[in-house]
């Protein structure tokens, strides 16, 4: 496996839209609504009266038929000052994770977190890595906290390392209102401009398997 990841990871950089991809290709059911980049869905034309803001912008959100939503921030390798693919470091990404617990804020004319809290129900971090690998040093600071996490590798393949826990700061309300509104979200779906540039991007990746 660990030969496998070099391979790729020598030769293509494993990036955040790459990693999209997969999801999308081999992680997620087909029957789920996945929404890619989602910052803010305002539109004028509407004259609706609120918007969702996500402040960082949300990688990936999963809606299942069931109504869990789960959002996932995403790290992917990177081009070093040499020109060689670099890992994320090592706790890349918490900060901008434990943020997705407050999204998206539903802005109603002067109030701008109308519920006082997320849609969510899980959030995970996801990183990519060269091998499955999740170090005791590293598994007790994610232990401390409520986001998930995935491994991530260059051969499409992921691994669940640590379940994430049900939101701490979740809005049922919030859940509601983005459930029955999930067609404002048409921008960031799988028929978007936003996805077409991520499969293009993952189908030119794994164009030589």
């Amino acid at each position: 496996m660990k030969m496998e990841a070099e391979k790729f990871q020598s030769t293509k950089i494993f990036c955040e839209d790459i990693i999209s991809y997969c999801l999308y290709k081999y992680y997620f059911s087909k029957d789920n609504k996945i929404f890619f980049k989602v910052s803010q869905n305002i539109n004028v034309k509407t004259g609706r009266g609120w918007d969702y803001w996500c402040a960082p912008e949300v990688d990936v959100i999963e809606v299942t038929p069931e109504g869990q939503i789960i959002a996932y921030e995403i790290k992917g390798f990177r081009k070093g000052k040499h020109g060689e693919s670099e890992p994320p470091a090592l706790y890349d990404g918490i900060s901008q994770a434990l943020a997705y617990f407050n999204l998206p804020y539903i802005a109603e004319g002067k109030n701008f977190n109308k519920f006082g809290g997320g849609a969510f129900d899980f959030v995970y971090l996801i990183h990519a890595r060269s091998e499955i690998k999740f170090p005791r040093y590293e598994k007790r600071i994610f232990d401390l906290l409520s986001i998930g996490f995935i491994l991530s590798l260059p051969n499409g393949k992921f691994e669940k390392v640590k379940e994430a826990l049900q939101n701490p700061l979740q809005s049922k309300e919030a859940k509601k209102h983005f459930l029955i509104n999930l067609d404002t979200l048409e921008k960031f779906s799988l028929n978007s401009k936003i996805f077409r540039k991520i499969k293009g991007k993952g189908e030119k990746y794994f164009s030589n398997l």
